[in-house]
């Protein structure tokens, strides 16, 4: 799955999801919520929050990068 910036439509980073579980449960670790990232984005100098799912990311919030 790959993110890209909501203002600038540029590319932020690519997330394997499926390799990301797995990992996890190897280690014993259940998901009951999404994962949540911060992306800092060059162009428009703000940070980006995401919540990831299996088959798809949201958007939540803009925060500036101090």
């Amino acid at each position: 799955m790959e993110i890209k910036c909501k203002k600038t439509k540029r590319f932020l980073c690519s997330i394997n999801y499926n390799e990301i579980i797995t990992l996890l449960e190897k280690y014993g670790v259940v998901l009951e919520r999404p994962l949540e990232l911060i992306i800092p984005c060059r162009t428009c100098h703000q940070s980006e929050v995401y919540r990831i799912y299996k088959d798809h990311y949201v958007f939540v919030e803009n925060k500036s990068v101090k």
